[in-house]
This record gives structure tokens, sequence and C-alpha cells, in this order.
């Protein structure tokens, strides 16, 4: 500029005032032209938004009608007609008669203005970018310098009525397009903070950038108007929802018939009736842990609950994932449940097994035989080893060998501490030996291994806390981004990068968990 203001009193001196004008001229324009974007793509990109963002303002006018539903629209060097969106002919008289906000000065607004109002302020925008154009390109050359007051008083105008929008929630207005309109409109906003740096930083690139932006976001949010919103079908013919309900009822036989011919395939039937046996199993299993379950409720209860979770997701590809998961755990479930049951079994009886063997060694110090030994204490203690060391004196009273009894009860009960006392006895029955003091032997290394086993839980409870919270953790984290943004989260789950995404995670989470669970694992 100051090149430019100083080749303009180099003219003004010459005492040629035709060529000292044309001097002016040129010296001015050249300094205009350093602010100035010239690229033809730019110009039509604002351009175009400025008379897209016009239209849409009309769309939502309460003289629609007269203004006409079908406008011609140049842009980018194309010509087109645009005819306004059948949705607008529903929503309309609802958005106009919608009294959506109230403001101190200007009293009731309705749904409709309150649209109206920052489609408008954008189309603002768009025409004092217009003004940095060259007059050939239908601008007024003017430096974006000059303009800074005009995009910031604009930029806080619009911001404002954004902000109206939002407090009045109108996510789910425009036939459903409001939040998609609302999250351009946002990036919009940012884009004209871009402009605003821009200015303040006398950066020509930053600002034909950030303007080129703010057109193409206007474009795209137009655009927006005539697609189809998520969970909607586009039924132009008026049919309805006739052809979904159709296709909904060919796929419902389809799998009919498939779940019937997978059903009566010779391998299916081989599956099933390898599963009867392990329910049936299981159902022993139960049984002799002093319990009477139903395997097909501890089979079906999981499958129930994840399709469930899966039909609330309202997705499909979600259903299949979650019922699918559901028979995983289902089929697992009893063999889980079953396991922890025996481990907790296990150390309740450790927790008495001391009681039980200084009984044992006392009742045979007073000339008592091993197995009145177990009918004393199956009478004086209390449950579980009480019913262990009376189901041992059944079955012996039954024909079983005392030492087959023993075994039983070995294989029923989860106790490594149990084992030895079964081994002692079993040993000293075939080659003698003092039991009574093998007994207290055994009762002196539970003492020992017991404050052992105490010492290294609490050495090792950070190891085991990581191991939970690693397995736990991420799928917390899941749940809530699920409940904050559920449409981004479904999309990303259900398409294939998700998928792979979910599986690789949950593979090495596994991973994890075991390796962290292992650390904090001291045998003693």
């Amino acid at each position: 500029m100051i090149k430019a203001m100083t080749k303009f009193f180099f003219c003004v001196k010459l005492r040629f005032l035709p060529v000292a004008a044309l001097l002016a001229f040129f010296c001015a324009g050249q300094a205009f032209a350093d602010y100035v974007p010239t690229d033809k793509e730019e110009v039509d990109e604002v351009t175009c938004a400025s008379k897209k963002m016009q239209i849409f303002f009309y769309y939502l006018a309460s003289n629609r009608s007269q203004t006409g539903d079908e406008h011609e629209i140049e842009c980018k060097g194309r010509k087109e007609k645009v005819k306004s969106p059948l949705w607008i002919n529903e929503e309309l008289p609802r958005m106009l008669g919608t009294k959506a906000w109230r403001d101190p000065v200007e009293g009731e607004i309705t749904e409709a203005q309150l649209w109206q109002t920052p489609i408008s302020l954008v189309y603002a925008y768009m025409e004092i970018a217009k003004k940095t154009f060259m007059p050939a390109d239908g601008g007024s050359g003017v430096p974006p310098s000059m303009l800074t007051r005009e995009f910031a008083d604009a930029k806080v105008r619009y911001q404002l009525s954004l902000d109206r929008v939002y407090r009045a929630r109108l996510f789910d207005s425009m036939g459903g397009r409001g939040r998609t309109m609302l999250s351009l409109m946002s990036l919009i906003d940012k884009e004209m903070d871009a402009v605003g740096d821009a200015l303040a930083a006398n950066n020509q690139d930053q600002f034909i950038s950030a303007i080129t932006a703010t057109a193409v976001l206007s474009q795209d949010m137009f655009q927006q108007a005539f697609s189809t919103p998520r969970g909607q079908f586009n039924d132009k013919s008026g049919g309805g929802g006739l052809m979904p309900l159709l296709l909904t009822g060919i796929g419902l036989i389809i799998c009919f018939f498939g779940t019937y011919k997978l059903l009566t395939r010779k391998e299916t039937t081989k599956l099933i009736e390898e599963y009867t046996v392990k329910s049936e199993q299981w159902t022993s299993a139960f049984n002799r842990q002093f319990l009477k379950v139903k395997v097909q409720y501890l089979v079906g209860a999981p499958i129930g609950v994840f399709a469930l979770a899966g039909m609330m997701t309202g997705n499909f590809i979600l259903f299949l994932l979650f019922t699918g998961a559901g028979v995983v755990v289902g089929l697992k479930a009893p063999m889980i449940i079953l396991d922890i049951l025996k481990e907790r079994r296990g150390k309740n009886i450790d927790a008495q097994l001391i009681d039980a063997l200084i009984l044992l060694s006392n009742s045979l110090k007073s000339g008592m035989d091993i197995v009145q030994g177990f009918e004393m204490v199956g009478q004086d203690l209390q449950p579980p080893i009480s019913e262990e060391f009376l189901l041992v004196i059944k079955n012996y009273q039954l024909g079983t060998s005392f030492e087959h009894a023993l075994e039983g009860m070995e294989e029923r009960v989860s106790s490594r501490l149990l084992s030895y006392m079964i081994k002692a006895i079993v040993i000293q029955r075939q080659v003698g030996g003092n039991l009574t003091k093998i007994f207290e032997r055994i009762v002196d290394n539970i003492r020992e291994e017991s404050k052992l086993e105490e010492k290294t839980k609490a050495l090792t409870a950070q190891q085991r806390i990581q191991s939970m919270v690693v397995g736990i953790m991420p799928w917390i984290l899941v749940g809530m981004m699920f409940m904050f943004q559920p449409d981004t989260m479904t999309k990303f789950y259900t398409s294939v990068v998700g998928i792979i995404v979910l599986i690789f995670c949950i593979f090495w989470i596994a991973i994890g968990m075991k390796l962290v669970a292992a650390m904090g694992k001291i045998k003693v």
C-alpha cells in the first residue's frame, strides 16, 4: 500500500494530469490486487453459495407460494432449475405456526424464522466476501482489511442466531434434518472464526481458504434440504411404506425357510444331540454341587438379553452381532458358572478343613476308626463340609469302597488342601501309618499356607484390580460414547472397519487381562 501511495504522489507531481490519473488508477489497482482472490473457482463457490442461501431463505418464507417453487441457478458455469423439496409443503405450515422462541424485543418468533435468521446471515456474509472480488468478477475490488468490521459484525450476529436455534432444541425440525443442519452451521461458524484470524494476521491465503470453505459448507447445507434423513425412505411415488413392508415380509420368509433347512440337516441334528448330552452332564454336575439348576435357563437367558439389547439399538447388523455374542455367552455360561461355584465351594471347605482335621484327629485318638470320624464331622460341623463328609459315608454304606468314595469327593470339590487329606488317608489305609500325626502336620501346613496366601493377596491386589480395569473400562467408555453419540457409534460399528476394530479390541483386551492376571498369581 505504501509503495502504491508513493507511486501515486510521484504521479501527481507530474503535470500531465491524464497520465497521472491513469498511473494512479494502475497503482491503486495493484495495491488492491494483493488482497483480492482472483481464482475463478473460488469466485464461483462464493457466488453460488450466495444464490443458494437466498433461495433457501425464500423456501422458509411465509409468502413462499408467491415467490414460486422453482428457481433457476447458474453455478460454476452451469444452469439448473431447482424445485423446492417435497417436505417443505408438509413442514412449513407447522413451522410457521409453532412459536419456538420468545425475544424481549422481537416478541414471539416462529420455528421457520429461527432458521431463516442464520441462513440470511450466511447470505450476507457471502455478499460481503463478494465485495473483495474485482469488478470483472462481480465485486467492488475492496481489500478485505477494509471489511474487517463488516465481517466481524455479521459473524457475531450469526453466532447469536445459531445459539437461539440450539437453545430452542430444533434437532428434529425440517422433517428430521435439523440436527444435520445445525452441525453444518457450527462448521460454518468455525470457518468464520478462521476468516477473522486471517484478517487479524493479514494472511491472504488463509482468508481465501476460509471464505471458500464457508461457501462450500453453505452449499452442503442447501443440498441437505433435498436429502433424505436417516431412518426414512425416499418414496417419491407416494406409495407410503408398502415397499419396505413387502421387503421385510420376504426377508422374514427367507429367514424362516433358511432356519428350517439348517435345523433339519444331519450336522445340525448331531450338534443338537451333543448339546443335549452336555446339558444332562451339566445338570448332573450341578446336582453334585447340591444345586438344582435348569441348564436351559442358563443358556437361554444370555441369548434373550443380548438379543433384546440388539433390538434396542434399532440396527439389524448390531442385532445380529449382539445375538451372536449372546449365543456364545449362553453356550459357555453353564461351564463358567459351574467352575465359579466349584471354586467358591472349595474355598468355603478350605476354611472349615482345619476344624474337620482336628475333629478327625481327636476321634482317632479316642479309639474310633476313620469312618466313624467322618460321621462325627458330618454331624458336628456346618455345610458345605458336613454335606461332603456325609455323602462319603452314604456312598460307603451303599457298597462303594471307602477309597472310591473319597475319590468322588475329591472330584466334586475343587480344593488342593482337601486333596492332601484324601491322599494321606488312602495311603495310610494301603500301607499303614500314624494318621493322627499326618493330620497334625497337614493342619500346620494349612495354617502356614493360609498366612502366606493372605500375604501374597495383599501384595498382588494392585495387579488384580488392574486386570479388572483393563477388562471393564473400555466397555464402559464405549457405552458412554453410545449414550452421547448413538448415531455416529452405530454407523461406525456396523461398518466393516468397525466390526474388524471391535473383534481386534476384544482379542487384545482378553490377552491384556490374562497377562495382568498372570502377573498377580503366585503359587504357594
